[in-house]
């Protein structure tokens, strides 16, 4: 500190003898005869808000020193202050469990005044904790001088029950040696129910709507194999085309639910050896009368060195089936669609080059964001959730989305994953 201001100074010094040798100067040639004072006062000026700023300095030293004073007294002072101001129930216990304050928002939540909780053991009295468990809990704490967070239930006699997020913090002091524990507890009992109305959700995409969607699915089967009759050619038409939205209906819901899942680590991937060529046509094959509809050609390019990788096959055939799906959805008509594939350092890349509507780079990524992947040119909110949904697929294999746009209007969208030969993560 000392040496900033003697640097500080010396600069002030120079600036003040440059000013006052262009003051002379202007006396000698007449031009300024007040010049002298004029130089004399601005230089005043930037000495006291020199000698201000640097008074500052140290008056933000000492606080910070403050911080670290070795008065017990004064420190709990200054962390009883800081306590008080936490938005939520806090408290500083110290490296042996013992309650040192708290802040209202915790003695409210217990019922108790200060006096009958200090120097007592908060977890093991009043939060459900076990001395075993709660000392070998402490002991990473201040050892490993590691952050502690989970979730509890807890009942209190002011308060409904519900479930509280606790953070457990250590406190060190200028030597790095853990002092305390600062502990928040955070009610997330709302967070916890739009996870419950989310599964409701889920739930009723399940049954409420799925199983119809299967017996509407399975009933135009059976008159379009004409076992209740002869179909006329218009009537044939028109079974079809109500086929093809329900099968449409079935596969959004299927996505909504498979998507939720992902979210919630759900989804139990089954790794095994595929043929990654074989996915593509098959994909080929289920999207061929969408690309007649739009007059888009499929062209596969593969420039592979081996076709066979470790990968769940429903799922990574569902990302290929939506990603190429909804090249051909916007893709211009009368022009071809190219499905690159490549590998190199054991990574699978697939590429799919399309001539499409522009997307500026702000919107680009967002294509993939869960209901916000919209933009001017790419506004179907099914093709917004399939997109999401690969991406959650490709993520779980380990795999990276690709996505550029070219203001040539040219496309692409693909996504890269290791070739492994090992077992993948069960858990996505």
């Amino acid at each position: 500190m000392k040496n900033i201001l003697t640097k500080a100074k010396i600069l002030f010094l120079a600036i003040f003898a440059l000013l006052l040798g262009m003051c002379i100067y202007a006396d000698a040639v007449k031009s300024s005869p007040r010049s002298l004072v004029n130089i004399c006062i601005l230089g005043f000026m930037m000495h006291a808000y020199m000698e201000k700023k640097s008074s500052r300095e140290i008056i933000k030293n000492k606080n910070l020193e403050y911080l670290f004073k070795e008065n017990p007294h004064d420190k709990q002072k200054y962390l009883r202050a800081m306590i008080n101001n936490i938005p939520m129930a806090a408290f500083l216990m110290d490296t042996k469990g013992k309650y040192i304050c708290g802040n209202i928002e915790f003695l409210n939540l217990l019922n108790l005044n200060e006096n009958a909780v200090s120097g007592c053991n908060i977890f093991c009295k009043f939060l459900g904790c076990t001395p075993v468990t709660f000392d070998k809990t402490l002991d990473f704490i201040t050892k490993e001088k590691q952050t502690l967070t989970f979730e509890h239930f807890y009942k209190f006699q002011q308060k409904n029950s519900g479930w509280y997020r606790i953070y457990l913090a250590p406190f060190c002091n200028k030597k790095g040696e853990a002092e305390g524990v600062t502990v928040f507890l955070q009610d997330i009992e709302a967070e916890i129910e739009v996870n419950r109305q989310k599964e409701q959700f889920v739930a009723v995409l399940s049954h409420d709507l799925k199983t119809p969607v299967i017996a509407q699915t399975r009933s135009i089967e059976l008159l379009l194999k004409e076992i209740f009759g002869k179909l006329s050619p218009e009537q044939k038409e028109l079974l079809e085309l109500t086929l093809e939205s329900c099968n449409h209906l079935y596969n959004l819901i299927s996505t909504i639910q498979y998507s939720y899942k992902f979210d919630n680590d759900e989804i139990i991937l089954a790794p095994a050896d595929v043929n990654i060529l074989d996915i593509i046509t098959e994909c080929c094959d289920e999207v061929s009368k969408l690309a007649k509809e739009r007059h888009v050609e499929i062209v596969i390019n593969p420039f592979l060195k081996q076709n066979e990788i470790k990968a769940d096959k429903k799922f990574l055939k569902d990302a290929i089936l939506y990603l190429i799906e909804n090249s051909i959805s916007y893709a211009y008509e009368n022009t071809k669609i190219y499905v690159e594939l490549s590998d190199e350092n054991n990574e699978l890349s697939l590429k799919i080059h399309t001539r499409s509507p522009y997307i500026p780079e702000n919107l680009l990524h967002t294509m993939f964001d869960k209901y916000l992947g919209q933009t001017e040119t790419y506004s179907k909110i099914g093709f917004c959730l399939k997109l999401y949904y690969s991406s959650q697929i490709i993520q779980a294999h380990n795999g990276k989305i690709l996505a550029y746009s070219d203001p040539l209007n040219k496309n692409t969208f693909g996504f890269t994953i290791p070739q492994l030969r090992e077992e993948i993560s069960a858990i996505a």
